[in-house]
């Protein structure tokens, strides 16, 4: 479950969450991606997702530690960097959060509604929590 820690918490932030779309939730991983991509090369290097994980907020607003960012990015790496060239590209961050997206949308209406996110949420804390 970590290693969807940054698509999860970009399509199940509680504050975005009413009824997330297919569209909508790529719409945002898409200004994200813009954003993250510092160089502007249309993708994401091993430092870029890097930075992007010490920046991400986590309940109660605080970020994750040097160590913690420098991990849940090699795990993003790994799962995102489908052809192996040691970069995202913003196909393959769609790709994942396509992924991402159908795990959550467990009724398969093309939405994530505020009871699926809640599920989510509590699945990820209890992973994390080793339950």
């Amino acid at each position: 479950m970590i290693r969807y820690t940054l698509l999860a918490a970009l399509l199940l932030s509680p504050a975005a969450m009413a009824q997330e779309t297919r569209t909508s939730a790529n719409a945002k991983l898409d200004a994200e991606f813009a954003q993250s991509d510092s160089d502007a090369d249309g993708f994401l290097s091993p430092a870029e997702i890097e930075a992007r994980m010490r920046r991400m907020k986590l309940s109660g607003g605080r970020t994750l530690d040097a160590v913690h960012a420098k991990r849940v990015a090699g795990l993003f790496l790994a799962r995102g960097d489908t052809n192996g060239d040691g970069r995202v590209s913003k196909v393959e961050s769609r790709a994942l959060m396509g992924q991402v997206f159908s795990r959550y949308d467990t009724n398969g209406d093309g939405k994530v509604e505020g009871a699926e996110a809640a599920k989510a949420r509590a699945a990820a804390k209890a992973k994390a929590a080793g339950r």
